[in-house]
């Protein structure tokens, strides 16, 4: 697989370096495009901002399968690093349908990190049903609401206009599919003009037109200046010794920083990851040596780009926040509500099928999830005992008991414990979150999850991953 990711870099690398700087951003209409409903392809911060002033955000990213083997991978990465307001910092995981556990992705979902759509069975240029039946699965066996599913990675990076089109009927909220290179290493932009990345492949040129709905180019690593440098999109760290790539990523973090300040991000499939975890970790651990480096979600980078303020004010807006429900039980919702040392002990169901067990809070279905059905019938039915009752949309996912069909947040009931890291306040303003013990990072979470689901579980899980 290796040589012919290097064989496939070689072969783009020279067209998109000299293609790049031709990608035209002009008939993106500023008198007509006005923030926040439109935002044309841009080097510079939103509303003229000064970069010096604005949050050097850090997007950590995963994607494919949800699973036992794959979370402790981005719990190491997590665990040892915070961001400025003492929180511990999140990440986005584009899942897929096939191999994940959705009691994992459910539990990566509760403490606070992103959920997005990578398809049902990981396939590139993706007919309708594989990405609109991922979000569907997740929604019915996760518990994660359909507003929050509001983002999209296409498998291999391969995708066409018909994607995007399938993506504006569905609303997305955006996707991040593309690549950038230094010459177009725009801010998240909306695609009312189209796309203004990768136009080495003709998209450009492509009728696309969806009104608000955004593209969060994904920051190639360069390793050597322009123009004869090579672009490495995601898993650096297959590409080189550890050391050459350490260099990569400080030279590549510092252009952002110092330069208009544009996202920068790190791509990964966990199963890649190896022993570079010491590589990403101390790599990330420099980074965050930098005033105003914020790692974020994609979800919490747009609500930025919505809003825009300077890095000085970024603590003070709520969703930079970390909080738990304060619940007094132990429910099916992905945490660790009654302080037992298990997410969801004594209440999560294990589904038993052919590809591996998985696990879910809301009732085993009788056959796997597949495009042409993403949300099977389920082994008990509604009005049978031990039914698990779905999430209404009067109730957060992380109130709800399943079990009981019992929201516990009403309004004059619903308190939240702070998880920042004792000892740091965010910088400016209060909170008004109840206290409580001390709580676990969600990276922690993660790892006890894993251990808690067992060997067994593990390895069963553990048969594939589309790559």
């Amino acid at each position: 697989m290796r040589a012919s990711r290097l064989s496939l870099i070689a072969a783009v690398s020279a067209v998109l370096i000299t293609t790049l700087a031709s990608a035209d951003t002009t008939k993106c209409d500023t008198s007509k495009c006005i923030h926040p409903t439109c935002v044309c392809p841009s080097l510079t911060p939103p509303k003229g901002m000064d970069p010096k002033t604005v949050p050097q955000f850090f997007t950590l990213t995963f994607d494919d399968a949800v699973q036992a083997p794959t979370v402790p991978v981005a719990a190491t990465l997590m665990t040892p690093h915070t961001n400025p307001n003492g929180c511990p910092i999140k990440a986005t995981w584009f899942a897929q349908t096939i191999y994940s556990d959705f009691g994992l992705i459910q539990q990566w979902y509760a403490s606070g990190n992103e959920v997005a759509d990578h398809t049902m069975t990981h396939v590139g240029t993706p007919p309708a049903a594989e990405i609109t039946g991922n979000r569907r699965s997740i929604n019915a066996f996760s518990g994660i609401p359909f507003a929050k599913l509001s983002g999209f990675r296409a498998p291999f990076l391969n995708y066409s206009d018909n994607t995007f089109a399938i993506l504006g009927q569905e609303k997305f909220l955006y996707d991040s599919s593309t690549n950038s290179v230094p010459t177009d290493a725009y801010w998240p932009y909306t695609l009312d003009y189209g796309l203004a990345n990768d136009c080495w492949n003709g998209i450009c040129d492509k009728p696309i037109s969806i009104p608000g709905m955004w593209e969060i180019p994904m920051a190639a690593i360069m390793d050597s200046d322009l123009p004869t440098a090579t672009p490495h999109s995601m898993d650096a760290q297959l590409d080189a010794p550890s050391d050459v790539v350490a260099t990569w990523l400080r030279k590549n973090f510092d252009r952002h920083y110092n330069g208009n300040r544009s996202p920068f991000g790190i791509y990964l499939h966990p199963v890649h990851v190896g022993n570079a975890t010491v590589l990403y970790n101390n790599f990330f651990a420099y980074a965050r040596t930098f005033p105003d480096v914020w790692f974020v979600t994609n979800q919490q980078l747009l609500q930025w780009m919505q809003n825009p303020v300077p890095s000085s004010q970024l603590a003070d807006q709520p969703y930079m926040k970390c909080t738990v429900p304060a619940v007094s039980k132990e429910i099916c919702n992905g945490l660790d509500d009654a302080k037992l040392g298990s997410l969801d002990k004594g209440v999560i169901e294990t589904c038993n099928f052919v590809a591996g067990p998985w696990a879910t809070c809301y009732g085993c279905p009788k056959t796997m999830p597949t495009p042409s059905d993403p949300v099977p019938e389920r082994v008990i039915a509604p009005g049978q005992p031990g039914y698990r009752t779905p999430v209404p949309a009067t109730c957060a996912m992380e109130w709800w008991d399943p079990i009981n069909a019992q929201c516990l947040c009403t309004s004059s009931n619903c308190t939240f414990t702070d998880t920042a890291v004792p000892g740091t306040k965010p910088a400016g303003g209060t909170d008004n979150t109840s206290t409580g013990g001390p709580h676990k990072s969600a990276a922690d979470n993660f790892a006890a999850a894993w251990t808690g689901f067992g060997l067994a579980a593990a390895l069963a899980a553990g048969f594939a991953q589309l790559l």
